[in-house]
């Protein structure tokens, strides 16, 4: 399931395929992808040019110069890939951008959905106006103020509400680099352990970025992926800093992956 990283790399390549420039054909293989949207309607606004794409949490915002917008979730399986041809397996929305190629929304599982947004209307899209920041933009004092309420760390950071873009992967390997036990409690947390989380979690995504760039994002779920993670999916492989062997069990109703020395619980 895409997280922040991924949805930042699709936005850093969109940017690079679209910026300023309108579609010439539109064709939407599966309605079933869009959620409260006229075609016609979002048709016409992928025939105007693209001001600007940008990423909010695991959201990607596209705005175009009638003054409209696009909202694309990818969930669980989707992306946008370029693609010389307009047809490819699980596609569900193709669209030509002139000496970039076909850009097409691609749905394994069909859970992914966009949704356009006349001129000022974005505002009150609720699971944008409830999001919490961005990791960029915390700090140890931002970061405290968001868990000072007793639940399950986990979970709590798994709510887009509290930090944007987190999900359950980021949660395992931030929790294994900052030492934390997987089920750890906001009411538990030190000083020095917000402010570790404070620290690490942009920075996990900006090695994440790095590593995942590429034209077509791979997630982990697909069989040509390469497993760039320390300790997610890698159950009883040795812990990278003490060599115990890494073990998964359930917290929050998600896979957790950790290591029993360094994160005893």
């Amino acid at each position: 399931m895409p997280e922040l990283a991924e949805v930042e790399v699709a936005r850093q390549n969109l940017a690079r395929w679209w910026q300023d420039k309108a579609a010439t054909e539109v064709h939407i293989l599966d309605a079933r992808l869009l959620v409260a949207t006229d075609p016609e309607a979002l048709v016409e606004t992928l025939q105007h040019p693209l001001t600007t794409m940008r990423r909010r949490g695991k959201y990607l915002i596209a705005e175009f110069t009638n003054d409209h917008a696009i909202v694309f979730h990818f969930r669980m399986t989707g992306k946008i890939v370029l693609s010389p041809i307009e047809s490819a397996r699980f596609a569900r929305l193709a669209w030509h951008i002139p000496e970039t190629g076909w850009l097409i929304f691609k749905d394994q599982r069909r859970f992914a959905h966009l949704q356009l947004f006349a001129p000022n209307t974005l505002k009150d899209y609720a699971p944008l106006a409830k999001m919490g920041p961005e990791p960029h933009d915390l700090t140890p004092e931002i970061l405290g103020q968001r868990l000072a309420k007793p639940r399950l760390l986990k979970a709590a950071l798994l709510d887009q509400a509290t930090v944007a873009g987190i999900g359950n992967i980021a949660i395992s390997e931030v929790f294994w680099r900052t030492k934390i036990a997987p089920d750890a409690n906001t009411s538990d947390l030190t000083d020095a352990q917000i402010e570790a989380l404070a620290t690490d979690l942009p920075a996990y995504f900006d090695e994440v970025i790095e590593k995942s760039m590429a034209d077509e994002i791979i997630y982990l779920e697909e069989r040509s992926a390469e497993n760039i993670f320390e300790v997610y999916a890698r159950e009883n492989d040795p812990c990278p800093r003490c060599t115990t062997p890494i073990v998964r069990t359930r917290i929050a109703a998600r896979s957790t992956f950790y290591c029993p020395h360094c994160q005893a619980i």
